[in-house]
């Protein structure tokens, strides 16, 4: 199955961050009648600001509502594009990669970057067992990644 068709397929985390994307896609022929390219997005600052009220108005409400259903309680979420040093109070999204070489560790993930395509990278934090940062801004493919979500012993895939 290639990527592509992966992506169609997907469910749970993997497809709310596929409708997140998907959203930032769809602003962007507005933003070009505007002459604003999507390369030039990531110098725009206050695109960061869309980008996070995005994701916390797409993703995040799902995760707290299964959180809140099945555990009754909410874990501190971390902010879409912020780069934290310590996860382990935290849930996040893990980034699981489906190709290439990486190193051990957990991938946690930032932001979505912009290289040959809009929105086509996914930049990580690796973090270890304890949730201390041991490396940051990590890209892998978008159409290589998987997504899950992880609260210490709690995975919603």
């Amino acid at each position: 199955m290639d990527s592509v068709e992966r992506q169609k397929k997907a469910s749970g985390v993997t497809a709310l961050m596929n409708y997140f994307r998907d959203a930032l896609l769809v602003l962007l022929p507005q933003l070009e009648k505007a002459n604003i390219t999507w390369k030039q997005l990531e110098d725009i600052d206050i695109f960061d600001g869309v980008c996070e009220s995005l994701f916390q108005m797409m993703v995040l409400p799902k995760i707290e509502a299964y959180m809140s259903k099945k555990h009754n309680f909410v874990p501190p979420l971390p902010k879409y594009g912020f780069f934290y040093k310590d996860y382990s109070k935290s849930s996040y999204i893990e980034v699981i990669p489906e190709r290439g070489e990486y190193t051990g560790g957990i991938y946690v993930f930032v932001f979505f970057k912009s290289a040959n395509s809009p929105f086509d990278y996914v930049v990580c934090n690796i973090i270890d067992e304890k949730g201390n940062v041991f490396r940051r801004d990590v890209e892998i493919p978008y159409n290589d990644a998987i997504f899950r979500f992880r609260f210490k012993d709690i995975i919603l895939s």
